[in-house]
């Protein structure tokens, strides 16, 4: 049974409890700026919950002001995961071997599985921007199974491109992946595309149910 919380509002869930201090904060920070609300209270409060958004450290429930990448907890992980990061730059990482493995796995998914559209759009300056962008706010590591991926920039879209074009350029539809976890999850994505429905399941699965999923394949 899930701990309940007793608070101004009642009795609510820790997750619950947590964000309506949020939305307290914000409240008493706006109303000292701008003086009284000019909004009823619902839609002050349906406001404030859109300038907030979950922590991005994965599996991660708590909220935090959208402006802000991790809750308190995370972001010192998050530092020292770039700290490894960092030191990992100074050792050689991959195998003479395992890159051409990589560079021949590439070669194909361009000539097979990707499209000529698909091609077109990945060789734009604005895809490597946002590509260069995501991998580094990433650390150059894979966000399934944490490895660094230093031999290339492997930016994945988790809705794939042809079932969300719209979010081809959304940096939340973005992460970075090592090539072992890649390549599980295009596979994946093509058996999915054959079921009934495939291309609009795609479109919908999410970054949580494909790290659990990939995880499970990798263990």
């Amino acid at each position: 049974m899930v701990k309940m919380i007793n608070t101004k509002y009642g009795y609510v869930t820790p997750q619950e409890a947590e964000m309506d201090a949020h939305l307290d904060k914000w409240m008493k920070r706006r109303a000292k700026q701008h003086g009284a609300f000019s909004l009823d209270k619902n839609k002050e409060v349906q406001h404030a919950m859109t300038l907030m958004k979950h922590c991005n450290w994965g599996g991660c429930n708590k909220v935090v002001p959208k402006g802000q990448s991790f809750c308190d907890k995370h972001e010192a992980m998050n530092e020292q995961r770039k700290a490894d990061y960092k030191a990992s730059l100074n050792h050689q990482s991959q195998t003479d071997t395992g890159k051409q493995v990589r560079r021949d796995h590439q070669a194909y998914y361009n000539h097979v599985r990707r499209d000529p559209e698909a091609n077109s759009f990945y060789h734009t300056k604005q895809w490597q921007n946002v590509r260069d962008y995501v991998y580094s706010r990433d650390m150059a590591t894979c966000q399934v199974c944490g490895n660094a991926v230093t031999d290339r920039k492997i930016v994945d879209h988790i809705h794939p491109l042809k079932a969300s074009n719209e979010e081809r350029l959304s940096q939340d539809n973005l992460w970075t992946l090592c090539y072992r976890c890649h390549n599980i999850k295009t596979n994946l994505e093509e058996s999915i595309k054959e079921q009934s429905n495939g291309v609009n399941k795609l479109k919908h699965i999410s970054r949580d149910w494909w790290k659990k999923t990939i995880g499970e394949k990798i263990k």
